[in-house]
């Protein structure tokens, strides 16, 4: 058995000391790992940190079968403005005292996504590598630690598309799930020989009992997620909450015990699921154990959960705001994020543990937001477009998600690679003279199913379950699936134009423009000014409007109208519609709402889901929108990616992260505190509202720039270090609006202070 033990410590989450009806029983734990290496001190340049190989923060526990891998680093300099002129990289083996190669000093300001350079990398052999830079005046840096790696025993020069093997064997090139040691954070004597112990979140693991030397005894355990009314162990939970009970025979001559799990896929799945890691055996989320018929000499400290997850930088990513409410919905779903990585790849939860693309997508932009972790979404990424599902529209997810890959890595590998794979994934094989994707058998034509590696027919999904698609009528011209069409036409542009092939991208783009035009004219209702659902009907669904305007369809002219109809619906969309609902509106400067929107309590919430007991988002809002729902879904996660995206306002605008988006957009918010991760370094922001303004601080990461949207009417006064605005010469004024003024940024810390002169 492979364990890796990272002890829980540290102190309990203050959302849910302020909330704490809606946990029931103790706050969560949280855990870390080891912090990374102290920053340089002001003014020095220090040794790189933050290293990885080919993504992998951690490669020295994975193979690498990158005959050419990716190097990455954090330009170590807290200096204002600090870039890298150069750097240098030695790559050795453990036996040599020479280096096996060295770069030698290249001049460029590449950070992210360097490729090795040097002799043919030895298969199944240790190395270790390290990095030093030059800032913009010529100063070198001291070497960085070493970073140690392992080449598998087969490399390749080309990318190789992830092993699509649901058996779950192949780890190279992706983490592999550690167990992480967890204790009991509340424990309760029920009788003689009778406890019961509260973990304070559900995780995906085993419980375990070291005993040195325990009496001979037959002993009941019962692992569940669920509390009933009565404060014990639900052991008849709803739908597919999880409940398991084992009797575990105590042997004198051993010190750990714990009982074998199971878990069985629904009756209908047959194959495709997949498996726990080789050596790991199986696990099963739960926070709640109960023990019975224990002899006395036990004691609590002897039960111990050992949790099956990816090592996560607990430092990577926070977020505390002035609102209890969003703060316990931050936690709800970052904790999903991160614990539902057990099986090594993106899957929709327990009851399946499948990966699908509209969860995949979703959890990929929570997880990136929690760490600087990147080779499980490429993993489940490539997963995917060997093995589809069946939802049309979710085919274009892979496109989205390369986008993504593309923008926090910088590395153009998979893109390129994957290239035409990717633009079958557009469906454009489904369009018609117009440019819109009609969904009929006779187009669903065998050499469009190769293309998507496919085995069965697709079908338009809007939303799931079938009751939250607020009534829409699905056609075989779809508005739904024709605006994910219209939006993989847009990236593929974006794609083709970085990896060179300028006249591509502009046949991508003119394609994605007569998408646009044409959806307009045949789903653009001009008497009620919304969108119809699909070409023949007269049904305007919330996932109509919603997508037309989180994809960039809507005319500038109706999008008054259109948003006002979706904010007429309220949260009529499932947790998986709440992502793009969410998204949308803060796009289009509905921020007011979509924060409402997260932190609002009733049956449609993720408050709801804390009342409910839940630790983790659930699949649906609630068992009256879905009786077999799981308690760990993490397409049910966005608050874990929205809060830093789009209230923090933390985007990649260029692929690698070289240059930022900062866009803060904290509604009511009285004050928040926030770190976002990227593969240069995390960005730090900080926002507090005053009697006749706000202050808002915030550190772009070394060898970076950010565009910084700061909240300022045309008449406010802003300052920043004390000096004018327009005192400062290293900051660009890129344009002024009646609600942001926009600025260009150097790395290091900005502190700027917004005067209103007419108040709030």
């Amino acid at each position: 058995m492979i364990l890796k033990i990272a002890m829980a410590r540290g102190g309990l989450l203050a959302a849910f000391t302020a909330l704490g009806l809606l946990l029931p029983g103790p706050v969560m734990a949280e855990h870390r790992i080891a912090a990374p290496p102290a920053s340089a001190a002001h003014g020095a340049l220090g040794a790189p940190l933050g290293l990885s190989v080919s993504l992998l923060t951690h490669p020295h526990d994975n193979l690498i079968r990158d005959a050419l891998p990716a190097f990455s680093w954090q330009v170590n300099d807290q200096r204002r403005g600090a870039v890298q002129s150069a750097y240098q990289i030695r790559v050795e083996t453990p036996a040599s005292a020479q280096p096996f190669w060295d770069s030698g000093m290249v001049v460029g300001a590449d950070s992210v996504a360097v490729r090795y350079g040097g002799p043919p990398l030895h298969v199944n052999s240790e190395w270790s590598w390290q990095v030093r830079t030059w800032d913009a005046h010529g100063q070198a840096s001291p070497w960085s630690a070493g970073q140690k790696f392992r080449t598998a025993d087969e490399v390749f020069t080309t990318h190789q598309a992830a092993k699509a093997d649901p058996a779950n064997t192949d780890f190279s090139n992706r983490p592999r799930p550690v167990f992480h040691v967890d204790h009991p954070v509340q424990v309760s004597r029920l009788g003689d020989g009778h406890w019961f112990f509260d973990f304070g979140q559900a995780r995906f693991g085993q419980a375990v009992i070291v005993w040195p030397e325990p009496p001979a005894a037959m002993v009941r355990l019962h692992l569940g997620e669920m509390r009933n009314a009565q404060g014990k162990l639900e052991r008849q939970p709803p739908g597919t909450v999880r409940y398991q009970a084992h009797d575990l025979a105590l042997d004198p001559t051993r010190t750990v015990h714990q009982p074998t799990l199971h878990w069985q896929p629904p009756p209908w799945l047959e194959s495709g699921f997949i498996l726990t890691p080789p050596g790991t055996g199986e696990v099963m989320p739960f926070r709640y154990v109960e023990l019975e018929g224990v002899p006395a000499s036990f004691r609590p400290a002897f039960l111990q959960r050992h949790a099956l997850a990816l090592l996560h930088d607990e430092t990577a990513a926070h977020f505390r705001s002035s609102s209890p409410e969003l703060d316990a919905v931050w936690a709800l779903s970052r904790h999903t994020a991160l614990a539902t990585t057990f099986l090594g790849i993106y899957v929709d939860g327990d009851r399946e543990r499948l990966p699908y693309e509209g969860d995949a997508h979703i959890h990929q932009l929570s997880h990136y937001n929690q760490d600087r972790t990147y080779a499980t979404a490429r993993h489940t990424l490539e997963f995917l477009l060997q093995r589809p599902t069946w939802p049309l529209e979710w085919q274009v997810h892979p496109v989205l998600m390369a986008w993504e890959d593309l923008l926090h890595t910088g590395d153009t590998a998979l893109v390129a690679a994957h290239r035409d794979r990717l633009a079958a994934s557009t469906l454009t094989s489904l369009a018609r003279s117009d440019g819109l994707i009609v969904n009929s058998a006779e187009r669903q034509t065998p050499a469009l199913r190769e293309s998507l590696n496919q085995g069965r027919r697709l079908h338009t999904l809007v939303d799931w379950p079938p009751g939250e698609r607020d009534g829409h009528v699905i056609t075989a011209v779809d508005a739904v699936a024709n605006a994910y069409h219209h939006r993989g036409l847009v990236l593929m542009s974006r794609m083709t134009s970085v990896l060179g092939d300028k006249d591509g991208a502009t046949q991508w783009q003119a394609q994605a423009e007569k998408v646009r035009d044409s959806f307009h004219q045949a789903f653009f209702d001009p008497q009620m000014q919304r969108y119809r659902d699909g070409e023949g009907v007269d049904h305007h669904s919330l996932h109509a409007n919603l997508f037309a305007l989180r994809f960039d369809l809507v005319p500038e002219a109706h999008r008054p109208a259109v948003l006002r109809f979706i904010l007429s619906r309220g949260m009529a969309a499932s947790v998986y519609g709440a992502q793009h609902l969410l998204d949308a509106l803060y796009e289009h400067g509905d921020a007011q709402v979509a924060l409402d929107l997260m932190r609002a309590r009733g049956p449609r919430t993720w408050l709801n889901m804390l009342k409910q007991g839940s630790t983790m988002t659930m699949e649906a809002w609630d068992a009256s929108a879905k009786p077999n729902l799981d308690w760990n879904h993490a397409w049910g996660s966005a608050p874990a990616n929205v809060i830093p995206r789009r209230l923090v306002g933390v985007r990649p605008l260029l692929p690698g992260a070289r240059h930022l988006l900062v866009q803060p957009q904290p509604g009511d918010l009285d004050a928040f505190d926030a770190r976002v991760p990227t593969l240069r370094g995390p960005v730090d922001l900080q926002w507090q509202r005053r009697v006749s303004g706000h202050r808002l601080k915030v550190r772009v990461p070394a060898n970076s720039r950010a565009e910084l949207h700061l909240p300022a009417g045309p008449d406010d006064d802003v300052y920043t270090q004390q000096s004018a605005l327009q005192d400062v010469p290293d900051i660009r004024v890129l344009r002024r609006t009646q609600q942001v003024i926009v600025l260009d940024l150097p790395a290091g810390l900005h502190d700027f202070e917004v005067d209103r002169r007419n108040g709030d």
